[in-house]
């Protein structure tokens, strides 16, 4: 298991994305593109530091989305996540600990260069939310900071 990336919630995602690559030097990884207006629906983008290899997801929810809520300054801390080697057996584990997850998606077919993406969301105790996610048949072991 390792720690993936950290997720901010944004409100105008080609701004943030272009602000967080101009400012910092953070990059696309290979074969995504840039938004160039908000999507209709819930997106993330993730960007990454070429010369750490650390990774912030910017997501962007429009207005009717469950996540949409009223953005203060300093509150757009949207989700950390964690990639398991298994996330079955993780969520048993979790389950015997009396910790279900609140929402499970399965993604067949490329999300930022990970194909067959199964992920979970719990809350922590403070109510922040974590997101577990694995690939399977990717190596658990092997860290490629140009996928999720």
């Amino acid at each position: 298991m390792y720690l993936s990336y950290y997720g901010i919630r944004v409100t105008d995602l080609p701004r943030s994305v272009d602000f967080y690559m101009r400012t910092f030097g953070l990059a696309l990884p290979p074969g995504s593109q840039a938004p160039t207006e908000n999507p209709p629906e819930a997106t993330g983008v993730m960007l990454v530091d070429p010369h750490s290899g650390l990774r912030i997801e910017l997501n962007y929810y429009p207005v009717g989305n469950p996540y949409a809520v009223p953005y203060v300054p300093g509150e757009g801390w949207d989700h950390l996540a964690f990639r398991v080697d298994d996330l079955t057996t993780f969520l048993a584990t979790l389950g015997a600990r009396g910790i279900a997850p609140e929402k499970m998606k399965h993604y067949d077919g490329p999300m930022m260069a990970t194909p067959n993406f199964r992920v979970a969301y719990f809350r922590d105790p403070d109510g922040n939310q974590i997101e577990l996610y694995d690939s399977p048949g990717a190596d658990p072991n092997r860290y490629d900071p140009n996928a999720y």
